[in-house]
């Protein structure tokens, strides 16, 4: 799994072209807007692997770059909604550290200091599970609203399937930020950076998307997203699940499992069956 999604930006033969625009659009990041355009294509990553099309990552002069920025915008507004709630759960031993300190209080601001590191914690390891899960609903539905889904966090977030997509988004993270590490040693290396950080955010959503397919799957007994046989274009591809959960009337599995949508190393990858569970056994629900 994580081969494949190191790999996944590499497909085709305009592979270079595309992350080389990558890396540009990441580069001028600081202006903000491009930072939008980076996130948005990076949901339309997700929205593919979701349809099951990873053979071919979305290329740059297919997308609609205005509706892929206010796609970003808009996932954006997710993230800084659970930010708010970290922050607001981090404000009471905020209070008993400052109370603590205007008091001279040792075993007060003592108390303080260990409860925000318990809470601090404990939030950076649930945003790590409910961010992926979020976000993928939020792509899944095409709705803000849908970030905030309690029955699809409470679900998909405490899947299997999906903890060990996190854990293997994560070991991701991991090796791009060393490779990233060893790059900025130079000035050559250091402007590589960010065509490989293109490629490793990508990589990070493709598993992220793969691991949310399956365990939405698995729980609701139905695809989040239906393929389909044209990869152009961002929202208008392919029939839309928007707003909906487990109460589709279309029978969707057997379309799902059409190999026309989906690459060609499923069974290789162990999407479903070896890269989540030991045994091969996905435990979907058909």
């Amino acid at each position: 799994m994580i081969e494949d999604a190191l790999r996944y930006q590499t497909q085709g033969d305009d592979w270079v072209k595309r992350v080389a625009l990558g890396g540009v659009v990441l580069f001028f990041g600081f202006l903000l807007v491009p930072l939008f355009t980076f996130q948005g294509y990076m949901l339309e990553v997700m929205r593919r692997v979701l349809r099951g099309e990873t053979d071919t990552p979305p290329a740059w002069d297919e997308l609609d770059l205005v509706e892929i920025t206010v796609d970003g915008v808009r996932h954006t507004v997710v993230v800084m909604g659970y930010g708010v709630v970290l922050t607001l759960a981090l404000a009471i031993p905020g209070l008993l550290v400052i109370a603590g300190g205007l008091g001279d209080s040792g075993g007060l601001l003592l108390v303080g200091v260990l409860v925000a590191a318990l809470l601090y914690f404990i939030g950076v390891l649930a945003m790590a599970v409910i961010l992926p899960v979020a976000t993928g609903n939020f792509v899944r539905a095409d709705s803000i609203a849908a970030g905030f889904d309690r029955d699809v966090l409470s679900s998909v977030g405490t899947s299997r399937t999906m903890l060990m997509a996190v854990v293997m988004a994560f070991a991701v993270n991991i090796i791009v930020s060393v490779g990233a590490t060893v790059l900025g040693f130079t000035i050559v290396g250091y402007l590589a950076v960010p065509f490989l950080a293109f490629v490793g955010q990508s990589a990070i959503m493709y598993i992220w998307g793969r691991g949310f397919a399956d365990a939405y799957e698995e729980e609701y007994g139905e695809p989040p997203l239906e393929p389909t046989t044209s990869t152009g274009g961002t929202h208008g591809s392919g029939p839309s699940t928007a707003g909906t959960t487990s109460g589709v009337n279309d029978p969707v599995s057997d379309s799902y499992a059409d190999d026309s949508g989906r690459s060609d190393d499923t069974d290789e990858s162990g999407f479903g069956t070896s890269a989540w569970d030991d045994d091969g056994d996905s435990g979907r629900r058909r």
